[in-house]
């Protein structure tokens, strides 16, 4: 592209060249003529193609984040030719950065093996923020005619949702796993909790005798605590954005904070956890154990975004398949009509299923004057939404209505199998 001086000068040399020549005047001409050797000399003096000449690196600290968090951006573009290049470099501002200090650009003369750096800070949002190239205008001498074009300097930040502590959740499934865990099994073995006593067999630890009852019966009993194993639990997000209409995007970042607070408890606990986005496509993480299957979790949650599909429009469609028969289902969803006949076949099928459903209405209100109007339409959100939520406790699912302004953990700290936690 011609830059805007060139521009300039070509119109006023072609202005002269014809006004002089219908006009008959030379002098029109005479002023012409060192417009047309100024220009000649700009593009005999055009810069080529510097890109192979040229070497950016990028530095991002820290590369990995949790939204909200400050990253420090820094860039160096190295003259590695044998010629004097005087460069302009840009870098564009990724969406979800919101530029806090310093300039994300820099310009300079760069001398052979010189290098211009620059770095700026940028506030990070949730998601995988992946930098490609950086913008480049090289001028030549008379700056007439510059090369303008994109050198690559790649990098990645992850930016992982922020999440609460979760402290306890009694939320045992319907089957467990020859683990050790935290869920209670309802069989003796090795726990804390009291399960009953049984007569002594050879082999059992003299230290588990009750010798109270042992004085009472005459014969040895020892002490069993009900055993607690690990269990499998599939976490499912809704990301079919018209469970969030009105409330997008803030209600979904609260339902993703909520998913990632969650696998982390739950996976601390020793937990099977895995992890299904359900909306717009079909995203599992098959479950596993530990930190590493932690960060692959808040990595997928990280990448999360709403969509619409007409095949996955409805929860009937959830893969039940990839879910072992009597594990815990936790269902991250503000709920849509008609979902609490699909949970009420998850029960029916041997499901544990636990409902966390962030209030639309905690959003969708936040702001509203204080009117006859404003209190009609929050009475009316609120009894569509008692209809919905009593349907679903009446399929035998825990229902945690969660006021998204408010933490979730002590609404989860007083959750219990069947019975409904209020916000």
């Amino acid at each position: 592209m011609i830059w805007s001086k060139a521009r300039v000068e070509f119109l006023v040399f072609l202005f002269l060249l014809g006004t002089g020549l219908a006009l008959r005047h030379p002098g029109l001409l005479i002023l012409a003529v060192p417009l047309a050797w100024h220009l000649a000399l700009g593009v005999a003096f055009a810069p080529g193609n510097p890109a192979p000449k040229l070497r950016c690196e990028r530095g991002v600290q820290p590369r990995r984040a949790q939204e909200g968090e400050e990253v420090q951006i820094s860039l160096a573009v190295k003259n590695e030719g044998k010629e004097t290049l005087e460069v302009f470099v840009t870098d564009k501002l990724l969406p979800g950065l919101t530029l806090v200090d310093g300039r994300p650009w820099g310009r300079g003369l760069l001398r052979p093996e010189e290098s211009l750096e620059f770095s700026y800070t940028a506030r990070a949002s949730r998601g995988i923020h992946r930098f490609s190239a950086v913008a480049v205008e090289v001028r030549g001498p008379l700056g007439l005619l510059p090369w303008r074009g994109e050198i690559p300097c790649p990098a990645e930040v992850v930016v992982l949702p922020r999440y609460e502590e979760l402290s306890r959740l009694e939320l045992p499934a319907r089957r467990t796993l020859p683990i050790p865990g935290t869920t209670r099994a309802r069989r003796g073995g090795s726990g804390l909790e009291f399960y009953g006593i049984r007569e002594f067999r050879p082999g059992d630890e003299t230290k588990r005798i009750a010798w109270k009852a042992f004085a009472r019966r005459g014969i040895p009993v020892v002490v069993e605590y009900e055993e607690e194993r690990a269990a499998d639990v599939a976490i499912v997000l809704d990301v079919r954005a018209k469970a969030y209409r009105g409330a997008a995007p803030e209600l979904f970042d609260h339902a993703v904070r909520a998913a990632a607070a969650l696998a982390h408890y739950l996976l601390r606990q020793g937990h099977r956890v895995g992890l299904l986005k359900y909306g717009a496509y079909l995203d599992w993480v098959f479950p596993g154990y530990g930190k590493r299957h932690k960060e692959k979790i808040l990595r997928e949650l990280a990448e999360a975004q709403l969509g619409e599909s007409e095949v996955f429009e409805e929860l009937a469609r959830l893969p039940t398949r990839l879910i072992p028969a009597g594990s815990l289902i936790v269902l991250i969803s503000p709920l849509l009509l008609g979902d609490e006949e699909v949970l009420g076949r998850l029960v029916a099928r041997g499901y544990r299923v636990c409902v966390v459903v962030p209030d639309p209405t905690s959003v969708l209100l936040r702001g509203m004057e204080d009117s006859p109007e404003a209190e009609l339409g929050r009475r009316i959100l609120a009894l569509e939404r008692w209809v919905l939520l009593r349907r679903v406790r009446r399929t035998g699912a825990t229902v945690v209505e969660w006021d998204v302004r408010q933490p979730l953990a002590p609404l989860v700290r007083r959750t219990r199998p069947g019975f409904r936690v209020w916000r």
